[in-house]
């Protein structure tokens, strides 16, 4: 076993006391100005979703408020479409859903809050969207919606987007000239 002493005068001990709080403080903006600097490459990700988000309440309530939101995004739908059923987020995310949950995180969604939880699953046909049989689909929790995509759950080419991922949609010049009509 070793011993090392040393003797230090005070003013020594204070001068290196001094030194070592200034390196710590010099190492803590410098992290500081690094997360900065990466938020700001994620706000310009972020600036779409938030500008929506901002515009229109995420309250969901009512069937107006729900199709407002969509609005927002850049979609329209038939809100005579509209159906509704209660689901449960998983507890453990497998990895099917954790990438769902990772483009929620995207949209400014946080679903790992929600683990566990009953939510309602409100979904709506897309009318403007070039591809057929799109649907927006919203969870919505104690009246706030909590996640949302636009999907085509089609066996050739399906797929799940963000709310504010524009492609597929019809700009605001092409009119849907298709009607469908019930009997």
């Amino acid at each position: 076993m070793f011993i090392i002493t040393a003797k230090f005068s005070k003013r020594k001990l204070f001068f290196g006391i001094a030194v070592t709080a200034a390196l710590l403080l010099t190492a803590g903006a410098a992290a500081h100005l690094a997360g900065d600097v990466a938020a700001m490459g994620n706000r310009a990700d972020s600036e779409a979703n938030d500008a929506a988000q901002q515009t229109v309440s995420t309250l969901a309530l009512t069937d107006e408020e729900r199709t407002a939101y969509l609005k927002a995004c850049g979609w329209e739908v038939d809100a005579a479409s509209c159906t509704v059923r209660e689901v449960i987020i998983p507890s453990d995310f497998d990895e099917t859903y954790q990438s769902y949950a990772d483009l929620q995180a995207r949209q400014g969604f946080d679903l790992e809050k929600l683990k566990g939880k009953r939510v309602k699953q409100v979904v709506y046909s897309v009318t403007n969207s070039e591809e057929s049989d799109v649907l927006a689909e919203l969870l919505i929790y104690r009246g706030k919606i909590v996640a949302g995509d636009i999907c085509s759950m089609k066996t050739d080419g399906g797929f799940t987007r963000g709310l504010m991922d524009r492609t597929g949609q019809k700009s605001n010049d092409t009119k849907d000239t298709s009607e469908s009509t019930s009997s």
